[in-house]
């Protein structure tokens, strides 16, 4: 019964955590009511699992970073290069549209609280750690801040969803975009 119980939780806080994303990524004053009506779940549920919406915003905004996370955790065990983990890096987050969308219309979703700020920082901090790396084997230009390469790294990720939203390119062709001007913009 329990395990019944905790199944349908979880469906609950998915289908919360879907509709959250989609409705405050169109209408950042999206209403809770609105949002349990498009997860197909009653207000109280949604009101017991977030009271508000600025707790639905950060759990929503700790879901993407998590899922970044997750699609990124086998870049070290499969890249043959740091050139490569990036090339694989961009694969893995591009299907994460959805979670990147979210992230990028709230923008600012509240960057004075600690828990998404540590998030963030572990991993501009990982992705810096593979561009020093690059820099070590020789993929990338020592010429370039590290700083200056993440940065280029958060931008085509940036651009990647805008041409996303504007034109119909899938997941595969715009990580190889991205890779491709990543490489010819900073590799040695």
């Amino acid at each position: 019964m329990a395990d019944q119980l905790d199944a349908r939780i979880q469906k609950s806080q998915t289908a919360i955590m879907k509709a959250g994303m989609e409705l405050l990524s169109k209408n950042r004053e999206a209403s809770l009511s609105d949002i349990a009506r498009a997860a197909g779940v009653g207000r109280t549920t949604l009101y017991r699992l977030y009271d508000t919406r600025e707790k639905l915003i950060k759990a929503a905004a700790i879901h993407c970073l998590q899922a970044f996370d997750k699609a990124t955790e086998h870049l070290e065990s499969e890249a043959e290069s740091a050139l490569q983990a990036f090339h694989l890096m961009f694969k893995a987050i591009f299907p994460l549209s959805a979670e990147m969308e979210f992230l990028m219309k709230l923008g600012d979703f509240d960057e004075d609280d600690p828990e998404l700020t540590a998030i963030y920082e572990k991993q501009g901090n990982e992705i810096a750690t593979l561009v020093e790396y690059a820099k070590s084997e020789g993929s990338l230009s020592k010429k370039l801040p590290t700083s200056w390469v993440v940065n280029l790294v958060e931008g085509l990720l940036y651009t990647s969803w805008l041409t996303k939203n504007a034109e119909s390119i899938d997941h595969n062709t715009l990580a190889d975009l991205a890779f491709h001007t990543f490489c010819n913009g900073v590799a040695s």
